[in-house]
């Protein structure tokens, strides 16, 4: 009867362990979804991705890869917000945590491609070109290329940017259309096709086709519309609303502008805030209305402070961590060179006791030969 009821406790005990670890990796797989859920609304509603990131990053018992997942979730939710200095801190953290990490290739393309995107909104754009290329390059070279698509469209789209920025729009439009084929029949990814044609729109503009920047603007509001951001839909009526201003339809375009600020102050976008004020004072000013055109340029000035501030701790915090990296690398070599220096010394030392020993030891031998040669040719003459 005791040794039924020891088995039974075992047996009892057993089973609690093994539920107690489904219900571990169940609870990390939950995570993890939730992570890449929230990746998904993060230009929406950034504040929650940073809260659920932060509390995912605080807990001390989640396995380094989710840790790291959730430090991305926060990099880019301040990114949403153009908030790099929070952005770059939480990517330099990711990137401490994925040394512990090995044989995780889309884990180092996500690290690469975030700096990539971070090198790119701080203009530093031949940095975030050599990033880019190594995180393609693991792209491609990746057996299911289904799997990375969307990682691809990404790196695509970023490229594009680059080289919209630096107004070479031809080739922008090809990387642009090389995201966007990445992320066809991806439902979860209409937000960044949105992006995607909102930027094919602006190239456009600048190359004054403007039928095909409009046609780009309204497929940018409607997948927008299809994946609820507001903040997308403001840009894609942002970008329209300019196109109406070099057509000459300025209250179309102040009255399009007006519907975008009232459905983006939720977000707080400085970007597109500014994007908006500044679309407004132009056409204010084109009408000749100039109480609400100096209401507006002040408002565009009071966003370009904020977004300069944000930029400048941003490059800021940057030097100090590459400075600190610096001087950390510098003591370790300095640390590392008083090492040899002091082991080159003892081994001098002991070298040079050795020869003067030998040195000595020789000196004595040959002193004692020369006397044995002394005595033998002392006894010569002696018998001559």
């Amino acid at each position: 009867m005791r040794t039924k009821q020891i088995y039974l406790s075992l047996l009892f005990g057993l089973i609690i362990c093994v539920w107690r670890s489904a219900a571990d990796d169940l609870h990390k797989k939950d995570i993890d979804s939730l992570l890449t859920a929230y990746t998904t609304i993060v230009y929406e509603d950034p504040q929650t991705g940073i809260d659920f990131g932060l509390a995912v990053y605080n807990d001390t018992s989640q396995p380094v890869q989710t840790t790291i997942k959730a430090l991305m979730l926060v990099s880019l939710a301040y990114t949403s917000q153009r908030d790099y200095q929070n952005a770059l801190d939480y990517t330099l953290k990711a990137i401490d945590l994925s040394e512990q990490v090995d044989n995780n290739p889309l884990l180092k393309i996500n690290i690469l491609l975030r700096s990539g995107v971070l090198y790119q909104q701080l203009k530093i754009f031949d940095k975030s070109i050599e990033v880019l290329d190594k995180a393609q390059q693991l792209c491609l070279a990746y057996p299911n290329q289904k799997e990375v698509a969307t990682e691809l469209g990404n790196i695509y789209l970023v490229k594009g940017f680059i080289y919209k920025d630096n107004l070479n729009c031809d080739i922008a439009l090809s990387f642009f259309d090389k995201g966007i084929a990445q992320y066809v029949d991806r439902e979860g990814y209409r937000g960044n096709m949105s992006i995607a044609y909102y930027n094919k729109g602006n190239c456009y503009t600048l190359l004054s086709q403007y039928g095909n920047a409009k046609n780009s603007f309204y497929k940018a509001i409607e997948l927008a519309k299809l994946y609820k951001a507001n903040s997308l839909i403001s840009f894609g009526q942002k970008g329209l609303a300019e196109v109406y201003t070099l057509e000459g339809r300025y209250q179309e375009a102040i009255d399009l502008l007006q519907i975008a600020l009232e459905q983006s102050r939720s977000v707080g976008d400085v970007i597109l805030e500014q994007g908006i004020y500044k679309g407004l004072f132009e056409n204010y000013l084109a009408l000749n209305q100039w109480e609400d055109y100096q209401k507006n340029y002040d408002l565009f000035l009071n966003t370009q402070l904020v977004i300069k501030e944000s930029e400048r701790n941003s490059v800021s915090n940057s030097i100090d961590k590459s400075f600190q990296s610096n001087s950390e690398e510098l003591k370790t070599i300095k640390s590392n060179f008083s090492d040899y220096l002091t082991l080159t010394i003892i081994i001098v030392v002991f070298i040079s006791i050795g020869v003067i020993f030998f040195e000595l030891k020789n000196r004595k031998t040959i002193k004692s030969l020369q006397n044995s040669v002394k005595m033998i040719q002392d006894h010569k003459q002696n018998q001559n």
